[in-house]
């Protein structure tokens, strides 16, 4: 028998929150629906803790109310629905779609170079979800990897908007937000716009491509990490990783253009942008992959090498999750991806591919194992390949 009481009559706790820095994160069944989605319980008693009047907190509540209901209209598939809001023993909450997979900065923290294809697509699918907030008049306002989920079809969702618009308003102007990836402007006590939603994937891009955000690190001096923002340049992404294409380097620094008004105007034209990137890729692999390509046993539904690649991507994951990490269909399948964005022109992403599944092997199968050695022999051959470049 469930022990926990109903949340808001209809939503039964599955076990103990996850714990975060503007509240709690529940797991609960939707008695009414029965689907399972995410409960977040918003931190109204904190404002009250920290002083904040009574009048303040009551037209926080209003304008996050609003917000909710704005979100709550959005309808995308790269955008983490919001299905209700509503106030349990004088605690606001939101519930949202629940994402199973992992946090962008679950795969960036594996250590080796995400690929330039999956990086070049979730970048896409990142802007098409902002783009559908920003015209119901919605910023997310916290960007980061953090809030960037990568479903079990590889894909993004993007969450947090309803927790980013609270972090406003508990905190102050100038410490408000995630400062790795916080916008010049809001540094100095503006409240920002789209455009420092799109500097923001300035720096979520910056980082899926060089492993490093462009300014600072976890456990900098917060003010410092700001004046960077405010006044440095970062070196282009090509200069930390050879082989990144000269498009995207632009990509990152229109992005991250100092003055709101060089960015992109919206997160559409990013997309769109990014999207050529995506072909130039396709074209710059297509015909050495092409035999290769007839050869996969995928279903890609994308044209190019950029569909192959995905299709691999999800079947890796599919294997993964039914037979192991061990069986010799994932082995064989990583050592084609890997093989595959090397084709595609990624030559560095195809060496931290095959380094990471050499790695993999021999913890495996043993430090001999041939598959360990075939993929080193990988590693080795695409080192070889990039520096001819």
């Amino acid at each position: 028998m469930d022990t926990f009481p109903l949340i808001g009559g209809r939503y039964q706790q599955k076990g103990g929150p996850a714990r975060g820095a503007m509240g709690d994160v529940w797991t609960v069944e939707d008695t009414k629906l029965g689907r399972t989605v995410a409960l977040k319980f918003l931190a109204r008693r904190r404002l009250a803790q920290q002083g904040a009047l009574t009048e303040f907190v009551d037209s926080t509540v209003k304008m996050f109310e609003r917000e909710g209901l704005a979100m709550a209209r959005i309808n995308h598939p790269h955008v983490a629905h919001i299905y209700d809001t509503g106030e349990h023993d004088g605690e606001l909450y939101i519930v949202m779609e629940y994402v199973e997979g992992k946090s962008l900065a679950e795969h960036l923290k594996t250590g080796a170079t995400l690929a330039l294809e999956p990086a070049v697509r979730w970048t896409r699918q990142i802007c098409e979800g902002l783009e559908a907030a920003h015209k119901a008049k919605v910023l997310h306002r916290d960007i980061k990897p953090d809030n960037i989920m990568i479903t079990q079809e590889r894909d993004v969702k993007i969450v947090d908007f309803g927790l980013a618009f609270l972090a406003d308003v508990t905190q102050s102007q100038t410490t408000a937000g995630t400062p790795l990836y916080k916008a010049p402007e809001r540094w100095s006590g503006e409240q920002g716009s789209l455009r420092s939603d799109l500097y923001s994937v300035g720096c979520v891009l910056y980082e899926m491509l060089t492993g490093r955000p462009p300014f600072g690190s976890p456990g900098d001096d917060v003010m410092a990490v700001g004046r960077m923002h405010q006044e440095n340049t970062p070196a282009p992404p090509s200069a930390h990783r050879p082989g990144v294409p000269p498009q995207l380097d632009s990509i990152v620094q229109m992005l991250l253009a100092k003055d709101p008004a060089r960015r992109p105007k919206s997160a559409q034209t990013v997309a769109d942008t990014v999207r050529g990137v995506q072909h130039v890729l396709d074209a710059a692999g297509l015909a050495g992959a092409a035999e290769e390509a007839d050869q996969l046993e995928t279903s890609a539904t994308d044209a190019g090498l950029s569909g192959s690649i995905r299709a691999l991507d999800r079947r890796i994951f599919d294997l993964e999750r039914r037979f192991g990490p061990r069986d010799q269909a994932v082995i064989d399948a990583r050592g084609k991806h890997a093989e595959l964005t090397g084709q595609s022109g990624d030559a560095r992403g195809a060496v931290a591919l095959y380094n990471r599944l050499g790695h993999d092997c021999q913890d495996f199968f043993g430090p001999y194992d041939v598959r360990a050695l075939s993929a080193f022999e990988g590693v080795a051959r695409w080192i070889a390949e990039a520096g001819k470049k």
